[in-house]
């Protein structure tokens, strides 16, 4: 395995401390300290300043996500239980972070939708990303296309909700009840209920 480089380790240190302490709360020299890397390096890698960090921290939370929810349809056949085991490893990243930690782009969307125009761009492609995976996995499972997508956009809305609900009680709790009851809305709209 290769050492992550100076950007790799500026990247997922941004999206590590976006996601706790949020964007405007994190300073360059955080960012350089915590991420162990050189001063000057940051202006290097990111010539376009903090935006340009976030949004490249952004794109790592989006494929970061991307790949467990593929992960998740590998490895359970009935989309239900994907969805559960999906919610579950979003609980235990959550869990481990001491409930500071939530989805990667939740902090960065709230914070800064109002006032970064690439940083909402960003957002908004991963949002969509992760809707066009689901749903595109659920066609695979024989889901027709609009139900498909219906279905992923409540997924991922409840998902995130029940991240947020989990993080303000310190509790997986919320998590566990949104996917089951989000599992019953994939069999529902399996069965074409």
């Amino acid at each position: 395995m290769t050492e992550p480089t100076t950007r790799d380790r500026m990247v997922s240190t941004a999206l590590r401390l976006f996601r706790e302490r949020g964007y405007p709360a994190t300073s360059w020299r955080r960012l350089v300290e915590e991420a162990g890397t050189p001063w000057g390096s940051a202006y290097h890698h990111f010539p376009g300043g903090k935006e340009e960090l976030g949004v490249a921290a952004v794109e790592l939370g989006t494929q970061l996500v991307n790949r467990t929810v593929r992960r998740a349809f590998e490895r359970h056949h009935d989309p239900a239980d994907a969805v559960r085991w999906w919610y579950r490893k979003a609980g235990e990243v959550l869990a481990v972070g001491d409930f500071r930690s939530g989805c990667p782009l939740a902090t960065i969307a709230l914070e800064m939708a109002h006032a970064s125009p690439a940083l909402t761009a960003a957002c908004e492609h991963a949002f969509t990303s992760w809707q066009e995976q689901a749903a595109a996995l659920l066609r695979e499972r024989g889901f027709p296309p609009e139900r498909a997508t219906d279905l992923a956009v409540a997924v991922i809305t409840n998902l995130e909700g029940a991240l947020l609900l989990a993080r303000v009680r310190r509790s997986l709790d919320p998590l566990h009840r949104a996917a089951e009851h989000v599992a019953v809305l994939v069999v529902a709209a399996r069965a074409g209920n």
